[in-house]
């Protein structure tokens, strides 16, 4: 059973493995490229602005060197997972369903749990492995364009890096199998993966990630938190933070609004808030240092809800008439 699922696979599993190759190999290559240009600069392990040499002007330097790398990597790796999921996950039994080769695999002495669990192995677990790996290559291969991605906890950087990558891979891949289970046809198993996956992904990140631990705050006067950026220095945040969250007092430490259109294009933003009453300002946020305990929070769950998807097409391949 194991050789033939390896048959019946090889072709897309080598696939894979030449998209995985390509794309981590890109992503070395700029790793290596964006060294020597930091290092030429003399701004070597800069990862954002601070002291000298790792001031303002020289990130920008950077950034603008490496802007449109670090605009399309991270859209290519938010791809391959669904696209997995799509190409290798839906067909996996839908195309069985639909040739009717299942018959014969059902009736050579193999019962349906093996058979199931087989082709999930074969087909998935080097999938996930790959992708485990391009991850944790992300990591290293984007540490040095800290700065340009805005740092490791922001989106798509986030979504892009570390075991994460995999666990959505999963979830994609679990999605179309299980679709293609329940529907027994690769187009619709197709669509179906690409709709809840997108579902997942933007609520997950939106509307959880947040809150998976409690934001740290730092509250200053205006001047405080806005002389620094408008002196051409560092934000009053860590700039690879990922900021959640705004709120504005006035004199008497009221909470009230702030309306950033209000604000005349020609006067400074400390200017604009005191113009709208505001005397201080505190501000959320989850500093970079914090990366590995999201990655592995996110991990779980979204290994969670693919161990429930699973499940469901496990038990619909057990209840229903082949």
């Amino acid at each position: 059973m194991i050789w033939v699922a390896w048959r019946q696979q090889r072709l897309q599993l080598l696939v894979t493995t030449l998209l995985v190759v390509a794309v981590g190999a890109v992503m070395l290559y700029h790793r290596a490229d964006a060294v020597a240009f930091m290092q030429d600069r003399g701004i070597a392990g800069c990862l954002r602005i601070g002291d000298a040499p790792c001031t303002r002007g020289a990130m920008a330097a950077l950034s603008e060197e490496y802007r449109t790398y670090v605009s399309i990597i991270p859209m290519v790796l938010l791809c391959l997972p669904v696209l997995l999921g799509m190409f290798a996950g839906a067909p996996l039994f839908a195309r069985e369903f639909e040739q009717g080769t299942h018959v014969f695999g059902l009736t050579q002495s193999v019962g349906r749990g093996r058979w199931w669990a087989v082709k999930l192995l074969v087909g998935g677990a080097p999938v996930a492995l790959l992708m485990l790996i391009l991850g944790l290559v992300g990591v290293w291969a984007l540490k040095p364009l800290n700065h340009v991605t805005r740092g490791p906890m922001m989106t798509p950087g986030f979504e892009t890096q570390g075991p994460v990558l995999a666990a959505y891979t999963v979830l994609a891949f679990a999605v179309g199998v299980t679709a293609g289970l329940l529907f027994r046809n690769t187009l619709a198993a197709m669509a179906i993966t690409l709709g809840i996956y997108l579902v997942v992904l933007v609520g997950v990140g939106g509307g959880v990630r947040p809150h998976y631990f409690a934001a740290e705050r730092i509250t200053g006067t205006v001047a405080q938190s806005t002389g620094e950026s408008e002196r051409g220095g560092t934000s009053w945040i860590p700039d690879d933070a990922w900021r959640v969250g705004s709120t504005y007092y006035d004199r008497e430490g009221r909470e009230i609004s702030f309306d950033p259109s209000g604000c005349d294009g020609t006067e400074t933003i400390q200017s604009c808030l005191g113009r709208q009453g505001v005397a201080a300002q505190s501000a959320d946020y989850h500093p970079a240092g914090r990366f590995w305990d999201f990655q592995a929070v996110e991990s779980g769950i979204f290994l969670a809800l693919s161990a429930g998807l699973l499940g469901l097409g496990a038990w619909s391949l057990r209840r229903r008439v082949l």
